[in-house]
């Protein structure tokens, strides 16, 4: 598994206790490597989890069988999504999973206090950094453009949701 902007390791982390046989390859900019290596060290996991310095706008670590981007793609405007998705496609081989954690839009405004937080969400992102919550329909057509076929959602018990899609 590949956490592409995985900061300290936190997920991955979780993860690889998760899954004994897993191996994990945490992509973060330099300044996260002291921190990612104190928190592999502390939980013992130096065998199985390396910190590896880069940006989603550079190349990744080819062949994984799992690429995980957690709150990545909602930071970023459709244009740089499509670069980060172009450089996980070319790292991933051709049975490859892509795992995006994401706040999900509803398609239409909901009165319920889940899509009101998302909608704010939304809107924190457009005026803070440009980005923005996308509904499942926006996500599956930015992942068929750069190569993926989106296969599941799967809801957490908050905001968020896990999108599954598999390289195609």
């Amino acid at each position: 598994m590949v956490d592409v902007g995985g900061g300290y390791g936190q997920l991955a982390l979780t993860v690889l206790r998760a899954h004994e046989g897993l191996h994990a390859t945490i992509v973060d900019l330099i300044h996260a490597r002291a921190g990612a290596q104190a928190k592999i060290e502390h939980e013992g996991l130096g065998a199985r989890c390396t910190f590896v310095a880069g940006s989603f706008f550079e190349a990744w670590p080819a062949g994984a069988d799992v690429y995980l981007l957690k709150s990545i793609l909602h930071n970023w405007d459709d244009e740089h999504c499509a670069r980060i998705l172009a450089n996980c496609r070319r790292a991933a081989g051709s049975c490859a999973r892509l795992l995006l954690i994401e706040r999900i839009r509803p398609d239409c405004m909901e009165l319920n206090p889940e899509a009101e937080s998302v909608f704010r969400a939304d809107l924190n992102m457009l005026v803070g950094l440009g980005g923005r919550e996308r509904t499942f329909g926006e996500y599956g057509e930015m992942l068929a453009a750069q190569g993926f076929s989106l296969i599941g959602r799967h809801q957490t018990a908050f905001e968020f949701a896990v999108l599954e899609a598999r390289a195609v």
